[in-house]
């Protein structure tokens, strides 16, 4: 037996109702059996859905990935690997835009509805003649538009039905170290597959074994500024704390202060409100948008927040200080916090710090790679 769907042979997640057998390792996207047929989703791409217009001169850098990415997808599938900030969403517009020129069927994914939100509105710009769709929970009444942008656990819904899909931060959360979200996410595509990401982790390199692919490196962002290195402290809790206290004390733009939980989230921002202006975020919080957005029009100085801002949002002139209590935080993680340093073309470089009570050999291996990146310009 095999589920459609995801992929599972393992004998021990089926289970036979009163209806037939059916794949409990898929089963919380929605309950269907085996011997039920699915279909992929049937629509038309309308005329001229495919071309698209920048506010802005992409790099020559970006122009060549461009059509390195482009050219790639000819011969299978493109691993894009580029810095934070690099603008991995620019350089696939031109991939999306040959495949919507040939009425064939395209999705972008991504793991946080936020994201979506704020790309589907971008793509509306670029594809200015296209009906962009964003499709996430509480969002998903209409499936089908020229270009999909979706959450990656939206995708089930979509079985074999794109020609060409994006997984972007294919190493993240929901995706990373989830085999089952993965198979079903590639199972949607019945064509190529541009893995988008700063990192590779296991889960996508066990993928990315199955089907030929080529792969397409950028590790300069579009103002040709260096990415920020971090200091790294390594010191016991309350004194780390008090080391925080000082770092925010002489901060003078606004930060992000990265924490390993909800708890910690909650407890700094109960302690250091009492001396700065700040307030929080994490991926449950009712107020979450609101708070994001405060932040944003500089109604605070300062964020304490989750993984939930590490990826997909662009602050101008921020920095990033990471309070890796236990060594929570893998490579992926450091990379992507760290890169919300500096973004933009017009951005003043801020500054940034790793706090951590014991060794990490991640926080090594980060400083590692971004000395890397930057040894490129």
């Amino acid at each position: 037996m095999k589920c459609k769907r995801c992929g599972n042979k393992d004998p021990a997640y089926f289970y036979k109702g009163h209806k037939g057998y059916y794949c409990r390792k898929c089963i919380r996207f929605s309950q269907i059996l085996l011997e039920e047929e699915i279909f992929p989703l049937d629509y038309e791409i309308a005329e001229g859905a495919e071309e698209f217009g920048f506010d802005y001169r992409l790099t020559d850098q970006q122009l060549e990935a461009s059509g390195k990415c482009t050219e790639g997808l000819k011969y299978g599938d493109v691993l894009l690997c580029c810095v934070c900030g690099a603008g991995k969403t620019e350089i696939a517009v031109a991939s999306i835009s040959e495949y919507l020129s040939r009425g064939l069927k395209v999705a972008y994914a991504i793991s946080r509805r936020e994201v979506v939100i704020e790309l589907t509105k971008r793509f509306e710009k670029i594809f200015s003649r296209a009906k962009v769709m964003g499709v996430y929970g509480g969002h998903h009444d209409e499936l089908k538009g020229d270009l999909i942008v979706c959450t990656c656990h939206q995708l089930y819904r979509y079985y074999q039905t794109f020609d060409l899909l994006i997984l972007d931060e294919a190493d993240a959360f929901p995706l990373k170290g989830n085999e089952t979200l993965m198979n079903i996410s590639v199972n949607v595509c019945k064509g190529r597959i541009i893995y988008s990401t700063a990192t590779v982790d296991d889960t996508l390199r066990k993928v990315m074994r199955r089907r030929p692919y080529r792969t397409v490196e950028l590790y300069v962002r579009p103002s040709f500024r260096p990415l920020t290195v971090p200091r790294a402290f390594y010191l016991p809790r309350y004194p780390a704390l008090f080391v925080l206290y000082l770092l925010l004390r002489r901060m003078e733009n606004q930060c992000i202060i990265f924490t390993v939980s909800k708890r910690d989230c909650k407890a700094f921002y109960r302690i250091f409100s009492r001396f700065f202006s700040c307030t929080y975020v994490y991926a449950d919080l009712p107020e979450r948008k609101k708070h994001i957005e405060d932040f944003r029009e500089k109604k605070y100085r300062f964020i304490f927040a989750t993984t939930v801002l590490e990826r997909g949002i662009t602050i101008k002139n921020v920095s990033v200080i990471i309070m890796n209590f236990a060594n929570v935080f893998d490579q992926s993680n450091l990379i992507q916090m760290l890169g919300r340093v500096g973004r933009g073309t017009d951005c003043v470089a801020g500054d940034a710090y790793v706090i951590s009570n014991r060794f990490d050999p991640n926080i090594r291996e980060t400083l590692k790679y971004l000395k890397k990146a930057n040894s490129y310009l």
